[in-house]
């Protein structure tokens, strides 16, 4: 069904996140989107949105399935001061509130930014950060989220065993409109405990994030592999693994995790 603005203007309870909403049936991008849109005079907090992305994309450049129906697909327009990094986290954390309040699905956190059921991904999250005119104190962030509600029919079989949706974990998926007012709602209250409490953001992050304690397999960009245990995570998200009893800390790359530390 079309993206009712009026419904979602009803239930929305956010002040200033997602107040003003484009939408759009077919795009190519809402994170392009959402670079159009500030450049033609947007306000900071506009939500962009779309039935149906034809060039979706992910970190590192990967392709995001975006069929129409399967799923919530928005990026924010943010102003917010440095370091932008956080923000992801904060995205995560307000992706499981929003879950949990309108389909009543528990949802964990997979370093860097996976919401996962089960231990498949059921969203994903990507942040892209710019000063803003050379100023330091502000930063321009692209903040795009996918939700899967629903499991397209024909997924490959690859697919299938990393991914899931809300309706194939045995849930009603809410309305997209219903899902985005909880999202811009939650969104807008951790970003404000982000400004001004951003150790109680990485207590909640650590207390939700499964990949602590587990032995990780790392994917560094540029194709090296490292392995060893995921001990704990640092100030600005970066992950810390110990290696032949070495404590290092990375802030980029892909993780599989293999089995519990003993």
């Amino acid at each position: 069904m079309p993206f009712d603005v009026e419904r979602y203007q009803m239930l929305r309870r956010s002040t200033a996140l997602g107040v003003r909403v484009r939408h759009r049936e077919v795009t190519e991008s809402t994170m392009d989107d959402a670079r159009a849109g500030a450049s033609e005079g947007d306000l900071p907090g506009t939500a962009y949105v779309a039935a149906q992305q034809t060039a979706g994309r992910g970190r590192e450049g990967r392709s995001w399935v975006s069929e129409p129906g399967a799923g919530l697909w928005v990026t924010y327009f943010l102003e917010v001061p440095p370091p932008g990094a956080l923000v992801s986290i904060a995205a995560g954390l307000a992706v499981t509130d929003a879950i949990e309040a309108t389909a009543g699905l528990e949802c964990v956190l997979k370093w860097p930014n996976d919401v996962q059921h089960s231990g498949r991904k059921l969203c994903g999250i990507l942040a892209e950060a710019t000063t803003v005119g050379g100023d330091s104190d502000v930063m321009e962030v692209y903040l795009g989220i996918g939700i899967n509600l629903r499991t397209p029919e024909g997924m490959p079989a690859d697919v299938l065993a990393i991914a899931t949706s809300i309706e194939q974990e045995g849930r009603p998926a809410p309305a997209r409109e219903v899902l985005l007012a909880a999202l811009s709602s939650a969104l807008e209250v951790r970003l404000r405990t982000l400004a001004s409490e951003p150790e109680r953001i990485l207590e909640d992050w650590k207390a939700c994030l499964v990949t602590l304690g587990q032995r990780v397999r790392l994917s560094l960009p540029g194709g090296a592999t490292v392995e060893g245990d995921a001990v704990d995570v640092e100030a600005d998200g970066a992950l810390v693994v110990e290696i032949d009893g070495e404590r290092r800390a990375f802030r980029a790359g892909d993780v599989t995790q293999t089995r519990a530390v003993d």
